[in-house]
């Protein structure tokens, strides 16, 4: 059982988001970004966005934004510089 416990939460950690979402490689309006922070996965119109000092990140899915909102301000800071 303990394996089958340690097998099912590898493959979750692994899967990562699953939103399927494929909006093209260019940043939606008002987005920095056009690639979520986490999956990589493509972020368009529609997306979870969260705010960061004047300028709007883009997600693929509610859960990256939560991991967003765990990162430190130096951590934010340093991804918004890097979209530049």
């Amino acid at each position: 059982m303990k394996t089958f416990v340690v097998l099912a939460t590898t493959a979750l950690l692994l899967a990562g988001c699953q939103s399927g979402n494929k909006t093209g490689d260019k940043a939606a309006p008002g987005m920095i970004n056009s690639g979520c922070p986490f999956s990589g996965e493509a972020v368009g119109e529609g997306a979870p966005t969260a705010a960061w000092n004047g300028r709007t990140v883009g997600f693929c899915c509610n859960g990256c934004v939560k991991r967003w909102n765990g990162w430190s301000d130096e951590q934010k800071d340093g991804y918004v510089r890097a979209q530049k």
